[in-house]
């Protein structure tokens, strides 16, 4: 039975960590869905229009799940790949991408608990609307506060990841500092937010789009080239444990 050798284990994880890198798209998909559903009108109009699109709504929640499960193992591929050239930095940017994924995960639970709010909104009519309205907006309030902190927490475990990534020099150092660079802006754009709520649409829209525009170059980059025609004799050095 034969054995990879550690450089080409390494390169098959930078390859695992380009795909997962389109799977994280899931979850703006499912936002995007959700905002669809939801509409602008008001609370109880939009409770009927979510009951008569209960099933989009549910599968713009489950691949929002999809996508926070992918930033895990795309956390992990990307550890797996640069782990060698610093095990610390790695692991830190491992740990903040988890901690993405948990309070993504909340967020999608607030999500089906917001769903349940508009269904029996939806049932009871105008009779416990009012209600039902205080209810769901604080429920709302803290799915968006829990999007923005994840999105925080995203910015500091991508910029570390993107950071040796430009250190490393496995993928070209310009996509690479792209993507650093993008990823320093989303996390003071989201972090932003939390001071100035009023800007809350501008800041997110301006913050996201450098790193969601490099993300999917960078996850082609290691799906299709890997690692291995970058590594050259000597770059790496691996740390002892």
């Amino acid at each position: 039975m034969s054995v990879l050798s550690p450089e080409r284990s390494q390169d098959n994880w930078a390859r695992f960590a380009g795909l997962m890198y389109f799977f994280t798209v899931f979850d703006v998909s499912g936002v995007l869905i959700i905002a669809r559903v939801s509409g602008n009108g008001s609370f109880l109009a939009t409770a009927h229009t979510v009951a008569g699109s209960e099933t989009l709504y549910r599968i713009g929640l489950v691949l929002g799940l999809i996508g926070a499960l992918s930033t895990i193992l795309l956390a992990v591929g990307l550890y797996v790949t640069l782990r060698p050239f610093d095990r610390n930095l790695a692991m830190t940017a491992l740990l903040f991408r988890l901690g993405e994924s948990v309070i993504g995960g909340v967020v999608i639970v607030l999500g089906f608990v917001t769903l349940q709010i508009y269904l029996e909104a939806g049932r009871d009519g105008a009779a416990g609307a009012s209600r039902l309205s205080e209810l769901g907006g604080l429920v709302s309030g803290a799915s968006v506060v829990g999007t923005n902190v994840s999105v925080v927490f995203f910015g500091v475990g991508s910029t570390l990841f993107f950071y040796l990534l430009v250190r490393s020099a496995y993928i070209p150092r310009l996509l690479a500092m792209w993507g650093l660079i993008g990823s320093i802006i989303c996390f003071i754009a989201f972090l932003a937010t939390f001071v100035i709520p009023q800007s809350r649409e501008l800041l997110t829209g301006i913050g996201g789009l450098p790193v969601g525009l490099a993300e999917p170059v960078v996850g082609a980059w290691l799906l299709i080239r890997g690692i291995g025609g970058t590594r050259r004799a000597g770059r790496l050095r691996p740390l002892a444990g």
